[in-house]
């Protein structure tokens, strides 16, 4: 019996023992084995070495199994039902979840490209192959009067006619399996197709084989026909097989319109090219980068380091490229942005075009390298990069005698201000252990889709420091060292519209917050901490790295005796990690014992489709293990319990921005109130009366030295283009003018792009929950934030300082007249001041703030009646003692009488 048919009779007996639990009346038991018994079926549906009728009664085996759950469902949802079912979550570490989200991300444009280990089909070897794919598209711009339509032509009935172009150098697996050690970078000619990127990447590929007889694009075997190729491509999550034929396109002259090698003959970058043109749509290339293109032809880990960027550190980031180019770890292209049209030396600059880095040197004098002549530089710096455009330029459109250079040496510096960026592929065998993981956002049975746009993964670590290095020197990773890559999953890709961005956080023992003595629970050794205070924003492209280490430090302790996260890191940053922002590590592997800790992977999506595909890869160092907590599931650490969700939004009045500003006043806040057992009893009664909002659930119990505490997530969802940060703080449950360390309980930390995540475990009592975008009255739009508790709580909006009463903003400033300081200059008389119309008895209160000028600036506001003359020795309010507080100063809200102020 095959494995197939034996786990088709295992789901029918799966089937059998729910029809026997529906007999007997346990729907909760027959509803459990229908679904088993569908997932089952489903699994063997999908496998497409199976042959189509066997796949096909699998498929209606899972139906009918299905069915009998659907009526067992609504069955337990009429009224007076006396049973109840629970629906069985999707385990997406499952090894049948995982390969269905390969097998479903198989097919790009229309065509399915299998897996590299799914089985060939048998084919006559005698037989020239034809793709039975068609060819790739050609773009329109390629069939103009001026070129004329291109046509196809194998390369064997080329190279007769034109011998210096293309010849059929790869005919046995041995050529095909090993780069031409004889090309050289510049021999990589890009003509008519905009594919800049490709030639860019293979020519950095080639340069890399010759410095260290490297094997990056030894991914191109030969068919079981003639005039086939399998090309083995990174792409969706796993390696595939992408079939052509050697049928390579020319203008009506002869000439290639795609890679060439010139006079050396070599007909493996043109197929190379073709297979990736086909994988993407078309010759008509929507664009890429280098990176990207390596990642999936060569493998290597991808990473774009924005050159203006406000983390980008330049010194860093040169040691790091340099040591990483020089000992073969990493390979380098630069890119320009659209707004580029310069020429430096002879060499054009085109605008959105990749440059290949051939070479990198540190001193103040040095030959060229790739000219016969010797060049000696009269200016002196010790920092240079050596670049090389592939594309062949149209020597009809040159101006008489202008030279046209395909290579430049530029400097660090010239480079960072000229270039956008540099895409950087690393070697992924710098890595100890790599560990995968394959999800989906918004899939459509999903009940909250703008939840399922993020995905929270836990990653448990152990750390021991490595006394021994591998056969690398492990510079660019140290071996405390993680990286994440998202991947998000292309079907097409022509779709337009999808962001993506992940953010990687140290997931610390639980905040424990609220002990009545003061006192922190005590810590045995050190504590593993990860440093991912950078967090990136959405991106258009389909790979976004986040680098961050896992270092051992001693918690702090504030003064409450409790571990809180820092409010410091408040700057929003532009980019994900890269090599100019890592943070530098301050501990010392040596002296530290073995260590254990949680990272949270949140990888999010905003866009407009459903059923999206992604990968997260995570990289570690040789001193880490890593291994995902499968029973987090993909919701990330929530809490069975209680949970209330609130909508609301960012608008100009309650913009407040971050803690810096004096408008952070202003931000939504809300009461949150965490209730004892006996309060419950009493909120629970009608005679309580109150207009808090509270939580719904199911009491859970907690264990340890928290059962008396409650295990507290607050969230936040806001547009991608908002930075948002979550605070919560001591308080009686009254609005927060001004924040101040000491009574943090719980933060987010870094602001983060459309979502914010804080945790804590909290005692009984009233705290104060802050949400801020990070500029005043500049990030508007709407948000919704959820708390979750393993206890019941209550949760209520606190209104805005003077929330219904009529008020008016009056806005002035201190001059050399006017800044008269106070009482005892007397001079107090020629301050501000501001006459109030009061015309009946009303409650009154006002606050006065800086908007600009020194934080420093000791205020005071008194009101006095409005008698003639005016004394500054009897007033009838004030906001107390001159105080330089962020928020500025208040007179108390009170009651006066009808008159003039």
């Amino acid at each position: 019996m095959s494995s197939a048919s034996k786990a088709f009779d295992e789901a029918e007996a799966v089937y059998a023992k729910g029809a026997k639990s529906e007999l007997s009346s346990d729907f909760s038991a027959a509803f459990r084995h229908y679904l088993a018994a569908a997932d089952s079926f489903l699994h063997l549906s999908r496998s497409e070495s199976l042959n189509v009728a066997f796949r096909a009664q699998c498929k209606s085996s899972a139906a009918r199994a299905l069915q009998r759950a659907e009526k067992i469902k609504k069955a337990s949802e009429q009224p007076g039902a006396r049973f109840a079912v629970d629906i069985v979550p999707i385990d997406w570490f499952a090894q049948e979840q995982q390969h269905y989200i390969l097998r479903r991300s198989s097919v790009i444009h229309g065509i399915r490209y299998p897996m590299w280990t799914d089985a060939v089909p048998a084919a006559s070897p005698n037989v020239p192959y034809i793709d039975p794919d068609g060819q790739p598209a050609v773009p329109q711009y390629a069939m103009s009067s001026t070129y004329g339509s291109p046509y196809w032509n194998r390369p064997a009935n080329v190279a007769s006619k034109h011998p210096p172009l293309l010849s059929p150098t790869f005919s046995t697996p041995s050529v095909v399996s090993k780069p031409n050690l004889d090309l050289a970078p510049a021999d990589i000619q890009q003509h008519l197709i905009n594919d800049c990127s490709v030639c860019a990447m293979i020519s950095v590929c080639v340069q890399h084989a010759r410095m260290f007889n490297s094997k990056l694009l030894s991914s191109i075997y030969p068919g079981q026909q003639a005039g086939r190729y399998d090309i083995k491509v990174l792409i969706n999550g796993t390696f595939r097989r992408i079939s052509i034929d050697d049928a390579l396109p020319f203008d009506p002259n002869g000439n290639p319109i795609g890679i060439s090698t010139g006079v050396k003959n070599v007909v493996w970058p043109a197929l190379l090219e073709k297979a990736y043109m086909k994988l993407m749509g078309g010759y008509d290339f929507p664009g890429s980068n280098s990176a990207v293109d390596l990642h999936a032809l060569g493998g290597w880990i991808p990473e774009f380091i924005d050159l203006h960027s406000a983390p980008f550190e330049k010194e860093r980031t040169w040691m790091k490229l340099l040591n990483g180019f020089q000992k073969g770890h990493c390979v380098l292209t630069v890119g320009t942005d659209s707004r580029t049209t310069r020429r430096i030396k002879g060499l054009k600059l085109l605008p959105l075009h990749n440059y290949a880095v051939i070479g990198m040197l540190s001193c103040s004098v040095f030959s060229h390298s790739l000219k016969l002549r010797i060049d000696i530089r009269e200016t002196v710096d010790d920092r240079w990069m050596t670049l090389l455009d592939s594309r062949v330029p149209d020597q009809s459109t040159l101006p008489m005698g202008e030279y046209d250079s395909h290579t430049l040496d530029m400097r660090w510096d010239d480079l960072c201000a000229t270039f956008e960026g540099v895409y950087a592929s690393w070697d992924p065998n710098l890595f100890h252990q790599e560990l995968s993981f394959h999800g989906m956002w918004k899939p459509r049975s999903a009940e909250d889709k703008e939840q399922s746009c993020i995905r929270h993964l836990r990653l448990l670590y152990s750390y021991t420091s490595s006394s021994s290095q591998s056969s690398y020197d492990t510079y660019p990773v140290s071996d405390n060292d993680v990286w994440v890559l998202l991947t998000r999953h292309l079907p097409d890709t022509q779709r337009t519209g999808e962001y993506i961005t992940v953010t990687v956080d140290a997931e610390d023992e639980w905040a424990d917050v609220g002990n009545s003595t003061g006192s922190a629970p005590t810590l045995t050794g050190g504590r593993a901490k990860a440093e991912a205070e950078i967090k990136g924003t959405y991106t258009t492209s389909t790979h976004v790295l986040v680098r961050t280490k896992v270092r051992v430090t001693q918690a702090p302790r504030n003064a409450r005796g409790s571990s809180t996260p820092s409010l410091l890191s408040f700057s929003p940053i532009q980019r994900p990690a890269t090599v100019g922002s890592a943070a530098t590590s301050s501990f010392s592997p040596s002296s530290v014992s073995p260590v254990s800790g949680a990272l949270t992977v949140l990888a999010c999506y905003d866009g407009p489709f459903d059923d999206v595909c992604f990968t997260v890869n995570v990289f570690c160092g040789s001193g880490l293990s890593i291994k995902w907590d499968e029973n987090a599931g993909v919701g990330g650490i929530g809490v069975k319990g209680h949970s209330v969700k609130v909508e609301g939004a960012f608008t100009t009045k309650n913009s407040g921005g971050n803690h810096s500003h004096p408008t952070y006043m202003l931000n939504p806040q809300w009461h949150l109130r965490i209730l004892e057992q006996e309060t419950i009893r009493r909120a629970v009664s009608p005679a309580a009366g109150t207009s808090l909002t509270r939580a719904t659930g199911t009491e859970q119990g907690l264990s340890g030295s928290s059962r008396d505490k409650a295990m507290v997530i607050v969230t936040a969802q806001g547009p991608r283009d908002i930075p948002l940060n979550l605070t919560a703080v001591w308080s009686a449950g009254e609005r927060v003018f001004e924040l101040a360390q000491r009574e943090v309980v719980a933060t987010s930390g870094a602001y983060a792009y459309g979502y914010a995540r804080a945790f804590a475990n909290l005692s009984s009592g009233d705290y104060t929950v802050i949400l801020s975008a990070f500029d005043p009255q500049v990030h508007l739009g709407a948000f919704s934030l959820k708390v979750e508790s393993s206890r019941k709580f209550l949760l209520e909006p606190i209104p805005q300082e003077g929330a219904g009463m009529y008020a008016r903003v009056a806005r002035g400033e201190w001059n050399l007249q006017s800044a008269a300081g106070s009482p005892s200059h007397g001079r107090y008389h020629l301050n501000p001041v501001y006459e109030v119309d009061i015309p009946s008895n009303a409650q009154f209160g006002a606050r006065v703030h800086l908007t600009s000028g020194s934080a420093s600036t000791a205020l005071n506001l008194s009101l006095f009646p409005a008698v003639d003359p005016f004394s500054s020795n009897r007033p009838l309010a004030s906001s107390g003692p001159y105080s330089d507080a962020l928020s500025g100063v208040d007179i108390p809200k009170q009651t006066l009488r009808a008159g003039k102020y």
